[in-house]
């Protein structure tokens, strides 16, 4: 019988499984209907809406020739920023005079500039017709010399340019001609672009670009629709500009076919290959153009078949992985089970029985077992949350930076631990021990003083309260108590307390010193934090040489402060903190500290002021949300908070350290800064008034930070290398001009004559009128 029940077993998870298996197939089945389906809606769709997205990417491909010719015929205006090259391009313009060869080596800079601005640019040059001159960026040439030996054009002969005609067209593209000449020009083929009108200056004369058509092909392939498709563009004479293709007798006869339909979109057979014709017709900047766009038939149904192909392979992988799938169910359903009962068992030996359900009740014995052993885990980290606890709220107290309460909270709750009321009071106390203690006792005791300190006044706490006794450095203590807002009277308790420490202590004053400085009671965990520091100016107010060893914060203490600080030094000082104006701060914090010195201080009142404009460089932190390094802050932390005396030079020397480590640490990460960019500005606009600070905040950055690097890569300050730039262009005016002093000072930059006098003199050595006289003999 039991044999029977188990084969009724087997059979039933052997149904369950089929189940599963026809479900899955059916799932898959209708998936792939599904896919199906939207296969071939999608695929008449995209039929349909293909060839209309050709005649958009013609258009785009249109609008980008333009944009680059548009650029070329830009280059126009940037040439008529140059005086000299309008002199120049003046039919009434001759070359007449040694003079006028300045001018003409302004134009072959302006020329170069234009020929750099793009690599679609051979080279460009002017040609004074009258004068058979080139007038090019790489130099002058007669024109014979040029069109023969420099530049020769199969196409564009010398006589071609004697003769042609502007007809006043603004823009004129040529077809291409192949170039032969130099060896850098040889086996180059270039689109001459004429102009015959720089910046609305007719002339007589000609402006010729040279474009290289190599960059332009490269353009139109990177444009092609398809792989093998060809794409050619024509003027309006029906002559082939440029094409995509190597062989112009193909592409002619393409245009020759082309432009014989009336259509734009239709079918064609070349070369035994039906195509898609696509004409298009623009305008490259006032010169009608026409493209014509070939598209293999075969290039678009590769296309489809691509896509129908991929869509068979996907689909068969589907019902291929849908059919695995389904006859490894059972495998993959129990192969989780049997690993996770092999990892429980550790490696251990599992006996096997035919009683399928015994796995699950090992599993479940296993479950239990390890949440046991978390309920010890969580027993034994429960010992050391108070450690951890105590830790955080030192950390509360000490942070310098706005308090996220929802934080604070989360942490607390994750700790199981929470304030039962709202209010707190701070008290620390300072424990210094003194000579004798190190003298009487061994290391090891010495090493453990803190913590036998900490264990004793931990046992002298008055029972039920909320009080933490935190070690908050070596050998400064707080006692923090957590009581109710309205129980004022509560505070006397501690306060009595910390009086048994101190009479405590008193027995052993001979090797221990405590003072006790205590805050008042505030709510929330801000009111924690302003309560320490109060304690820790009543902490402060402790003098080592006064028998009061507790203070006990409180408002006439401010009032009655021996220190000179008044309520608007006091802003100042934060203000400067926090614009970060690091020369003010200084010179004011010098001024409160030498009326300090001079109104002779007592200890107590100098360790008051200290503390002062140690906390107001701490607020600034806070305010401004930054932290200093733990390591250096804890340092300010220590020598603020020690008991030793100080002189009032030391004191000094801490407390602008200090701001200077806060100013630091408020300072933002300055960026790289590129003083190429910067001196390059200078040299472009040295004749506009310009100055360290309107530049350095151009360029985001301080006039100090900008002086520096400006001096340590030129070797001399903003001013000097301002003013040698202005002098120099100076010179180069009072030698290759006529123009009046006060016409030349000006373009310069300087506002005032007796200025620039001053200035050429202490550079040169003599007045400007007795340079020009001398460069005018020397000519001469």
């Amino acid at each position: 019988m039991p044999a029977i029940i188990s084969k009724w077993k087997k059979l039933g998870f052997r149904s369950i499984l089929f189940r599963f298996i026809l479900l899955f197939l059916s799932i898959t089945m209708f998936l792939q209907l599904i896919n199906f389906l939207s296969y071939n809606v999608l695929l008449s769709k995209f039929e349909n809406q293909i060839e209309h997205n050709y005649d958009r990417s013609v258009a785009n491909i249109a609008s980008s020739l333009n944009n680059l010719f548009e650029g070329i015929y830009q280059t126009n205006y940037l040439l008529a920023l140059d005086p000299n090259v309008l002199r120049i391009f003046s039919a009434n313009y001759t070359i007449d005079d040694v003079s006028k060869y300045a001018d003409i080596t302004e134009a072959i800079r302006s020329l170069s500039r234009i020929k750099s601005s793009s690599n679609y640019i051979d080279n460009a040059y002017i040609y004074k017709r009258s004068e058979k001159l080139i007038i090019s960026d790489e130099g002058t040439y007669a024109s014979d010399f040029y069109y023969d030996k420099v530049y020769r054009s199969g196409l564009y002969p010398k006589d071609f340019w004697q003769a042609y005609q502007a007809s006043h067209h603004l823009f004129t593209i040529l077809p291409p001609s192949d170039i032969s000449g130099t060896i850098r020009n040889h086996g180059k083929t270039s689109i001459p672009v004429v102009q015959s009108m720089i910046g609305g200056y007719w002339s007589n004369d000609l402006y010729v670009i040279n474009l290289d058509v190599q960059p332009i092909i490269q353009l139109l392939r990177s444009f092609k629709i398809t792989p093998n498709s060809m794409l050619l563009v024509s003027n309006q004479d029906n002559q082939l500009l440029f094409s995509t293709e190597e062989n112009n007798a193909d592409m002619s006869e393409i245009l020759e076919k082309a432009v014989g339909e009336t259509a734009n979109r239709f079918k064609m057979t070349f070369r035994n290959q039906e195509m898609l014709i696509i004409k298009f017709n623009t305008s490259f900047f006032f010169q009608q153009a026409n493209m014509i766009v070939s598209v293999p038939i075969t290039d678009i149904k590769a296309n489809f078949n691509n896509f129908s192909n991929w869509n068979i392979i996907v689909t068969a992988i589907a019902l291929l992985v849908g059919l695995l799938m389904s006859i490894l169910f059972t495998k993959m359903l129990y192969s989780p089970i049997r690993a996770l009962v092999r990892t429980l068992q550790d490696g251990r030996s599992m006996q096997r029985s035919s009683d399928s359900f015994k796995e699950f009740e090992y599993i479940n014995n296993e479950i239990d077992r390890m949440k046991s052993n978390v309920a010890h885990l969580n027993e034994t980290l429960s010992y050391t949350l108070p450690l951890v606890i105590d830790q955080f709220l030192v950390k509360m107290l000490k942070s310098n930076s706005q308090m996220d309460h929802s934080r604070i909270d989360d942490f607390l709750a994750n700790c199981k631990f929470s304030f039962m009321h709202d209010s707190f009071w701070v008290g620390l106390i300072q424990c210094n021990f003194k000579k004798p203690f190190y003298d009487s006792f061994s290391e090891e005791f010495q090493n453990q003083a803190s913590q036998r300190l900490l264990k004793l006044m931990k046992s002298m706490i008055p029972p039920s309260s909320s009080v933490y006794l935190l070690e908050m450095d070596t050998n400064l203590f707080a006692i923090l108590v957590n009581l109710p807002h309205d129980a004022d009277a509560d505070t006397w308790a501690y306060h009595e307390y910390l009086q048994q420490i101190d009479d405590l202590f008193q027995t052993d004053k001979a090797f221990v010193h405590i003072h006790i400085g205590i805050g008042r009671k505030y709510i929330g965990y801000q009111g924690m934090q302003r309560s320490y520091v109060e304690a820790m100016k009543a902490l402060w107010r402790v003098s080592p040489f006064d028998t009061k060893r507790i203070s006990i914060y409180n408002e006439n203490n401010q009032d009655e402060s021996g220190y000179l600080l008044s309520k608007t030094d006091e802003n100042k000082l934060f203000n400067l903190l926090l614009s970060n104006k690091q020369e003010d701060l200084q010179q004011l914090l010098k001024t409160i500290i030498n009326a300090n010195m001079n109104s002779a201080m007592t200890d107590m009142s100098s360790r008051q002021l200290y503390m002062h404009l140690y906390l107001i460089g701490t607020q600034a932190l806070k305010q401004l949300d930054k932290t200093m390094d733990e390591s250096i802050f804890k340092n300010y932390s220590e020598f603020v908070m020690s008991i030793s005396t100080h002189s009032i030079g030391d004191m000094a020397d801490f407390i602008v350290s200090f701001y200077d480590s806060v100013l630091e640490a408020c300072t933002p990460v300055q960026p790289g800064f590129d003083i190429k960019l910067f001196k390059q500005y200078i040299d472009d606009y040295y004749h506009e008034d310009i100055s360290l600070d309107m530049l350095a905040d151009k360029y985001n950055t301080s006039p100090k930070y900008m002086s520096k690097l400006l001096k340590k890569e030129l070797g001399m300050t903003f001013q000097r290398y301002l003013q040698e730039l202005r002098i120099a262009k100076a010179k180069e005016m009072l030698q290759h001009t006529s123009k009046p002093i006060q016409k030349i000072l000006e373009e310069i930059g300087f506002n005032n004559r007796n200025s620039f006098i001053r200035t050429f003199r202490n550079l040169e050595g003599i007045s400007p009128t007795e340079y020009r006289i001398q460069r005018q003999v020397r000519k001469g």
